[in-house]
């Protein structure tokens, strides 16, 4: 599959002498702060080199599976990422698409949810208006953004991808989400969406969104 590493220019040398040139994008500054730098430029990017829609894939995927007959098994990230665009294509008001996270994909009753959060492994439109904004909670406010706009988004179950847990890795979003960073994150949006549409819940012992 055909794809870019997008880094930061102090780190460009590395992942070039690792994976070549031809596959680096390099952003035009380093430490922006959050990831919604990287990810308006990736849209921005896309648009300009003339693609109607383009993938955005988290650094610490580990791969995809296929869930089928109650199991789930290892699949291509080719097979997975076909499926899934050619599903997109046959219609127009899908403006982005994601895919469940494994450490959610159990008792899965249908192959996709519409108009649910997407997150981490994401397709977007790019002829869509919108961009992640803020410092936390970007990707649930993109998705908003584009709900409210009066587009669907598509959350794929029957693909499903594997991650590291959450805060076992280092860099990232861990600084930002450690400590009380859930509940800015939960903040963040109500100042955005308010309180009827981000509510505050708690599971396993920590803040937690509800979106009403």
């Amino acid at each position: 599959i055909p794809y870019y590493l997008v880094v930061e220019p102090h780190e460009a040398t590395n992942y070039e002498d690792s994976y070549g040139k031809d596959k680096v994008l390099v952003l035009p500054l380093s430490n922006m702060g959050t990831v919604v730098y990287a990810r308006n430029w990736i849209k921005e990017h896309a648009t300009k080199t003339g693609y109607k829609r383009h993938w955005q894939i988290d650094d610490d995927m580990h791969g995809l599976q296929h869930w089928g007959k109650a199991k789930r098994k290892r699949c291509s990230a080719q097979e997975a990422m076909c499926n899934m665009e050619n599903f997109i294509d046959r219609y127009s008001n899908i403006a982005i698409a994601g895919v469940k996270s494994s450490a959610f994909g159990y008792n899965i009753k249908s192959p996709f949810k519409l108009n649910q959060q997407v997150y981490g492994f994401v397709l977007v439109l790019n002829e869509t208006p919108y961009f992640w904004r803020g410092i936390h909670g970007e990707d649930t406010d993109f998705s908003l953004q584009v709900l409210s706009g009066g587009w669907c988004t598509v959350l794929f179950q029957a693909y499903q991808f594997d991650t590291a847990i959450t805060g076992t890795n280092s860099g990232g979003n861990q600084d930002i989400y450690g400590d009380d960073g859930r509940l800015k994150r939960i903040r963040e949006l109500q100042r955005r969406w308010g309180n009827k549409i981000v509510k505050i819940g708690r599971r396993w012992g920590r803040p937690q969104q509800n979106l009403g």
